[in-house]
């Protein structure tokens, strides 16, 4: 399969062309899925932000190359342009709620690092009758009453819920990262601009001294903000950003493991795959059989 065959849409099986003009669109899963046989194929949406509650049945999904199993309280976060796909049991139901960026732009003003906690797909799995996964539920079901009304006010609460559901899922991803839910932090705007430089420049292998030094602060000042910011180093970021874009390519295209090296920057094939055996647990070679 080749990396151009994966389709975008607006929403699965809808062309670009017909994009949805709400700040926030909220279905069943049972909508869609039961119309495709309960399996929905590799896609991605170039533009929106995708959050799911899985509250009946389950499956699994690959997102990005990597394979997760799905059940009650299982919810999942994908970020634009990431390649996922669903083989649903029969009779599975929950919630998929679908918001542009610009849609978020009020809560990423807000909160500057809440850009950068969504911007990594997440798959987590909550106590199905948690009081975590209850909130969820109950939000996307007033979400779902007022999607479906045409009661005045309709866009401006539907941009509110949006900002809820999305907000649910940085407390979500932040408690998973950071294991505290940490009091607004002026580092978090670094952190942001750090991450969004990453998915600009990834590919390059520039040192962290040369991100650091374009976001006018010192390396360990740049990595220690993204320990305690994000649970991890901000090389750590780097190399992550580089396994997505490596799991897809193994996933989704028929590039040789040398022409993935290479469009990812790395000038010698056999050192890109020890850094993504080193990662992975597998050669990429054994990866892409198994996917």
């Amino acid at each position: 399969m080749s990396g151009s065959s994966v389709p975008a849409y607006w929403l699965y099986g809808e062309r670009l062309a017909e994009r949805f003009p709400d700040a926030l669109h909220i279905e069943p899963i049972v909508a869609r899925s039961s119309l495709h046989g309960w399996t929905i194929q590799p896609h991605l949406h170039h533009d929106l932000f995708q959050f799911f509650l899985v509250t009946r049945g389950g499956g699994r999904t690959r997102v990005d190359g990597r394979d997760h199993r799905l059940e009650p309280g299982s919810v999942l976060l994908l970020p634009p342009s990431t390649i996922h796909e669903f083989a649903f049991l029969e009779g599975t139901d929950g919630f998929v709620a679908s918001a542009a960026a610009t849609s978020l732009k009020r809560l990423f003003g807000a909160e500057p690092e809440a850009r950068s906690f969504l911007g990594v797909p997440a798959v987590l799995q909550m106590t199905a009758t948690g009081a975590e996964a209850a909130a969820l539920e109950a939000t996307m079901r007033l979400a779902m009453r007022e999607f479906g009304a045409n009661l005045p006010g309709r866009e401006f609460s539907l941009g509110a819920f949006a900002d809820l559901i999305a907000s649910w899922f940085v407390r979500a991803v932040r408690g998973v990262r950071t294991g505290v839910e940490p009091a607004r932090d002026p580092r978090a705007g670094l952190v942001r601009r750090f991450v969004e430089r990453v998915e600009a420049r990834f590919q390059h292998h520039d040192p962290l001294a040369v991100y650091a030094g374009a976001l006018g602060v010192s390396v360990p000042h740049l990595s220690r903000s993204c320990r305690e910011l994000l649970g991890h180093s901000a090389a750590r970021v780097i190399q992550d950003r580089l396994m997505i874009e490596a799991r897809r390519d193994l996933v989704y295209t028929a590039m040789s493991i040398a022409q993935i090296s290479f469009r990812l920057g790395f000038t010698d094939p056999a050192y890109f795959s020890r850094f993504f055996a080193k990662r992975a647990g597998v050669s990429p070679s054994d990866y892409r059989a198994k996917a």
